[in-house]
């Protein structure tokens, strides 16, 4: 074969190679090669029925920031990314892929400038700024384009899912203030709240008043708490499962302690963009529900720090004068409400509720100690007695040398006084069988407290 042919071959065989790799090269970057794979066909789909499948703007163009297509480091991502979906078994994406902000904020795309202070509303009644999140973090980190266009609800690509809205907005914020505020995505009614009433029209109830509509604005202007009729619209907290760590992580201490440092997983889930929100948190909900039980199936709607008193007592803690901790057995061993509480029945209102009984102590530990806890309640408000006795007789000692006693004598008798009460209350309000060597000590010390007041306005 003479050199020509030589020449000729390896020319055709050069024509064919690169043919081949641009022809790859444009195979492999349609959004149709993308889709080909069983792990991906959800989101191909999705992005079919989006503005970006609608307006041919391939895969690619979003998953690479410009300039990085066609480098050797992103046929390698590439690469790597085709083997772990043929090897894998999996029906999803178990990590979703970033989106950088740059491919989203390119001139022909979503230029900042143009769309920045565009007055958009979104799911056709929110009025939305993007200008205003722009500079907002996330526990110190910037947010990103895709801290809010998430994979979450599926039915299109990239889709502000309106749940992810209300993790932000209503997680730690407290209900109408700040970022809570409703006014930020509903307009205020002024439709009167009365049925028989006009908008605008106001009502005569004598010769010289008048009985003005009441409205939301109006109840707005005089501050009154949007609680007091809307506390269902907002349910769930937010909060993390930490077993949902180990959905993406392998099990260990490291993890477990990792997990509480919230700067740390926002740094590396929000900031690098390698989870979405709900994948670390449980959703909040803001819709419509019955309207009494989201307030009558929640104690703390009325009663805020529920039983306060009896767990400070049960850990023997909260005491003034005291160092302690001086907790009952029963904490150390972790026993909680229902291990004594275990019997049906109503309070002096008819409320059901759960009462300790005498066969509980019994059945844990031995019948002579059946009466047990009955011996320790009498014990308990024989001493809690005598301790309000000595309690008056301070207070009436503290307003007897009013006057005649040094300012400062009686601020230092007040004191005193005032901290023997809170132990009083502690014993009180707990119910000190819950705890009756503490309890005892307690009494004791607010006696003590008592009794130098006393020596104090005497001086």
């Amino acid at each position: 074969m003479n050199k020509k042919w030589v020449l000729i071959i390896l020319a055709a065989v050069v024509i064919i190679i690169v043919s081949g790799i641009i022809g790859a090269e444009f195979y492999t970057s349609q959004p149709s090669f993308c889709g080909s794979c069983h792990i991906m066909k959800k989101y191909y789909n999705q992005w079919t029925k989006d503005k970006h499948g609608e307006k041919g703007v391939a895969c690619v163009e979003c998953h690479y920031a410009p300039g990085e297509h066609g480098t050797l480091t992103a046929k390698f991502k590439g690469l790597g990314q085709l083997f772990t979906y043929l090897g894998s078994k999996d029906a999803l994406v178990r990590k979703p892929a970033k989106v950088n902000d740059a491919s989203c904020l390119t001139s022909e795309c979503h230029p900042r400038e143009k769309f920045a202070d565009k007055k958009l509303n979104f799911a056709k009644k929110i009025p939305y700024v993007h200008k205003t999140h722009f500079d907002k973090t996330v526990e110190g980190q910037a947010l990103h384009c895709a801290t809010c266009h998430q994979h979450v609800r599926g039915e299109r690509h990239f889709q502000v899912p309106v749940v992810a809205c209300y993790l932000c907005h209503f997680k730690n914020a407290e209900f109408n203030k700040d970022r809570g505020k409703c006014s930020l995505c509903h307009e205020i009614p002024v439709k009167p709240l009365q049925k028989q009433k006009k908008e605008g029209e106001a009502v005569t109830v004598s010769a010289d008043s008048e009985e003005k509509p009441i409205t939301h604005e109006s109840m707005e202007k005089a501050q009154v708490s949007c609680l007091g009729c809307h506390n269902d619209l907002i349910q769930g907290s937010g909060g993390i499962k930490k077993e949902n760590c180990f959905n993406c992580h392998e099990y260990s201490d490291e993890m477990q302690n990792k997990a509480e440092d919230k700067k740390v997983m926002h740094e590396e889930h929000v900031a690098d963009q390698n989870a979405n929100c709900f994948d670390c948190h449980e959703p909040i909900t803001h819709k419509k529900t019955d309207f009494m039980d989201s307030v009558r199936l929640n104690c703390e709607a009325c009663h805020p720090e529920t039983h306060i008193s009896q767990t400070q007592l049960i850990a023997g803690i909260g005491g003034k004068g005291i160092d302690g901790p001086y907790p009952i057995a029963h904490n150390d061993m972790r026993m909680n409400c229902f291990a004594c509480h275990t019997k049906d029945g109503v309070d002096h209102k008819g409320i059901k509720v759960k009462r300790g009984q005498e066969q509980t102590c019994a059945d844990c530990h031995t019948e002579r100690q059946k009466n047990l806890a009955r011996q320790w309640k009498e014990d308990v408000d024989e001493e809690l007695k005598n301790a309000r006795e000595v309690e008056k007789t301070a207070a009436q000692a503290i307003e007897n040398a009013r006057g005649k006693a040094p300012a400062r004598s009686i601020n230092n008798a007040v004191a005193l006084l005032k901290d023997g009460r809170e132990n009083l209350t502690l014993v009180d309000a707990g119910g000190g069988v819950h705890n009756k060597k503490y309890s005892m000590l307690l009494l004791e010390t607010a006696v003590e407290k008592f009794e130098e007041a006393i020596e104090e306005v005497k001086k």
